[in-house]
């Protein structure tokens, strides 16, 4: 079955954030066709997008032009975040390129841009981040590096491996870079810990980690299996194990949110 897409006109495109150390937010899109099994976002989405999460995505057709006016009357400095209740480089980012005209309008900008994402098209923009590289950084979220089970909870999104070369890609191009470790699985054992500590050491990475935090609608299959056993999680123990193995190679790891 494919993706429900609607397009629609906009009338801002950027929007405030309560993240730590990020100012704004951009979203080009309304929903994400990763299909994410456990993504949070559809419960800040419209009803139709949340129910059918992976199967139905806005486009904000006109989000260049508005920010482009945007950034024209209000000169804000900050960081300006990319994206956080979607993927900026979801499949349909590859015909609809809103992205890469936003990082077209960044680029003279004020901001400090940082890209999150789980798919290496982000390196279809590499000219535009390398251009501003002094004021850009990306992240890959890794949420396992086991391709089967990915394959599962984040059916659309690129194969671990092919973010993780993609992280790579960028940091031999002076990028800086960072790994979102999250949701973190329970159950996650310390060798595959290790494993995406010593991608974030040999890239010159920072992990960021969060819990895997159970909402309302993880009721069952895979996901509602996971919710279970998040529920009997440590997760004080496991974030203190993290830190531990980040430490010991000389990795920086912090809680994404200020706490676990």
């Amino acid at each position: 079955m494919g993706v429900r897409v609607i397009r629609k006109k906009v009338k801002s495109a950027i929007g405030r954030s309560n993240l730590p150390g990020v100012s704004y937010t951009v979203n080009p899109y309304t929903g994400c066709s990763h299909g994410c099994i456990y993504c949070y976002a559809r419960s800040y989405c419209p009803k139709e997008i949340g129910e059918n999460w992976g199967k139905v995505v806005v486009v904000k057709e006109n989000i260049v032009e508005v920010l482009a006016k945007e950034m024209r009357n209000k000169r804000k400095e900050g960081r300006l975040m990319l994206s956080t209740i979607t993927d900026p480089y979801q499949p349909l980012e590859g015909k609809e390129k809103l992205t890469r005209g936003i990082l077209q309008v960044l680029v003279n900008g004020k901001y400090k841009v940082s890209v999150q994402t789980k798919s290496d098209l982000v390196l279809r923009d590499l000219d535009l981040i390398v251009r501003n590289r002094e004021n850009t950084d990306v992240g890959f979220t890794l949420t396992t590096l086991d391709e089967r089970l990915a394959g599962m909870i984040e059916p659309s999104a690129s194969p671990p491996r092919k973010r993780i070369k993609a992280l790579g890609r960028l940091r031999e191009e002076g990028i800086r870079t960072w790994i979102f470790f999250g949701p973190v699985l329970p159950g996650v054992d310390e060798g595959e810990i290790m494993e995406i500590a010593e991608i974030a050491k040999a890239t010159d990475s920072a992990i960021f980690y969060d819990k895997f935090r159970v909402k309302e609608f993880m009721k069952s299959g895979i996901v509602g299996e996971i919710a279970e056993m998040a529920r009997k999680t440590d997760w004080r123990v496991l974030a203190r194990k993290i830190q531990e193995i980040c430490d010991s190679i000389g990795v920086k790891a912090v809680p994404a949110f200020g706490r676990i």
